[in-house]
């Protein structure tokens, strides 16, 4: 399965639909070789806002036509983020577009879009700011937000403004005081692009005081502040992936992960197992008998469960483990929009309790189980029964016939819950885990 593939045809029709319609835009940063080719996934496109809604329609319009899923979106006070894929011949064809509407931080107006948009150069047919416009737009972005210049930009930066410093001393003195202004311009001709960060107070009192005085600061600023503190705890996506051992269910979500993450929408490329590194598993706690350590927890049905006392210390344990994870990590994960991806979750023992020693009553752990908060989607990955046996010599064959009755009655018990056969060659697995992922994220954006 090649995941790598970049939607130059989405992307070919979308320039070239906004070209025609007169959409005032700019593609920022990395645009070398667009539309067919780019140094990443994310492409940054700056438009008027007033010609945000429209951009968008046309881009969900030409996404469609197409043939894309769109299956990651973000929605903040600046900008609007779309992850789009198309699954096609073995091949996963994706972008990452990120629409700025205007130059903002914090509610604030860094830099006037009229300026670049008046002095636009042309790349492939594609609208791109004067580079001396550019050297300026990366220096503010990158002080503003990062709160540094990663090294990586210095020569870019520099290159940009000295090779084009009438635009760029122009745009400078346009943007910022004289005192400021100049400051920023010999700091770059001398190319101490690293000594830039210095001036971030500066820089962020002119961009205040100067919005304060021209823009509705105040509207903009509590926009900004309603975003962050209360739209975020509606964005994120936590993914679970549930299984017997030996269907293939860890090879399988390698790929889906693999593309999140050359997208940016997953930030881990590793999935988190049952929990996240911050809470550690019982026999990892401090003081845990010797014994525990040094089980395999690779073959969990290689041990017997335990009585009653110790499995209700395990159930308590867990319970409130998984919960504490998604109240405090899973939560700041998801409220920085990423897709959290679990390989095992608590799913899988509401299915079999036994997996981690606890002995008592299924019914009871699965109904104390289910009152946690679940994942927004969760996909059980099957195989045959043979198959199975043939990679997981510990299980026996009553054992797994139970777990995978267990595991098929799961969709019953919990919404959002997929059962996906593994039945076929790995490429054959791919595509049906890929499909049924986009699928199910298309119709949560």
């Amino acid at each position: 399965m090649k995941i790598d593939c970049l939607a130059s045809d989405l992307l070919t029709g979308f320039f070239h639909e906004i070209n025609h319609q007169n959409i005032e835009y700019a593609v920022l940063r990395n645009y070398e070789g667009l539309p067919y080719k780019i140094k990443s996934k994310d492409v940054d496109i700056v438009v008027n806002p007033t010609s945000l809604y429209k951009t968008e329609e046309i881009l969900l319009h030409t996404a469609k036509k197409f043939g894309y899923q769109l299956i990651w979106s973000n929605h903040l006070d600046y900008l609007r983020g779309f992850s789009l894929v198309k699954l096609e011949n073995n091949k996963v064809f994706s972008v990452k577009i990120d629409l700025f509407f205007g130059f903002k931080w914090h509610g604030c107006t860094y830099l006037n879009h009229d300026l670049i948009f008046d002095n636009i150069n042309y790349y492939n047919d594609i609208k791109v700011p004067n580079k001396g416009h550019e050297a300026l737009i990366m220096i503010v972005y990158y002080v503003l937000y990062a709160k540094r210049i990663d090294e990586k930009y210095h020569d870019e930066i520099y290159n940009n403004a000295v090779n084009n410093f009438e635009n760029f001393q122009a745009i400078v003195h346009k943007t910022f005081k004289n005192k400021l202004g100049n400051s920023i311009i010999d700091r770059v001709k001398e190319n101490k692009i690293k000594t830039l960060e210095k001036l971030r107070p500066q820089i962020k009192k002119d961009v205040v005081v100067h919005s304060f005085k021209n823009d509705f600061l105040i509207k903009t600023y509590l926009k900004h502040f309603i975003t962050e503190v209360f739209d975020r705890n509606n964005m994120g996506t936590l993914i679970a992936f549930s299984g017997p051992d030996g269907a293939g269910k860890s090879t399988l979500v390698k790929v889906v992960m693999e593309l999140f993450c050359s997208l940016g929408i997953s930030h881990n490329p590793i999935p988190d197992h049952f929990l996240s590194n911050n809470v550690p598993s019982l026999h990892k706690l401090p003081g845990a008998p010797k014994k525990y350590a040094e089980q395999d927890y690779t073959k969990p049905y290689q041990t017997k469960t335990t009585g009653f006392f110790n499995s209700s210390l395990r159930t308590t344990y867990y319970y409130l483990a998984f919960l504490f994870d998604r109240l405090l990590f899973i939560k700041k994960k998801k409220r920085s929009n990423q897709i959290v991806v679990y390989d095992r979750y608590y799913t899988d023992l509401i299915v079999d309790p036994s997996r981690i020693r606890i002995g008592l009553k299924k019914s009871l752990v699965r109904k104390l189980f289910l009152s946690l908060p679940k994942p927004d989607f969760t996909f059980i990955i099957l195989a045959e029964v043979d198959q199975i046996l043939n990679r997981k010599e510990e299980l026996s064959k009553d054992k797994l016939q139970e777990l995978l009755f267990e595991y098929n009655e799961l969709p019953k018990r919990m919404a959002n819950c997929e059962v996906i056969n593994n039945i076929g060659s790995l490429q054959e697995g791919q595509t049906n885990i890929l499909k049924s992922v986009f699928d199910k994220l298309n119709k949560f954006n």
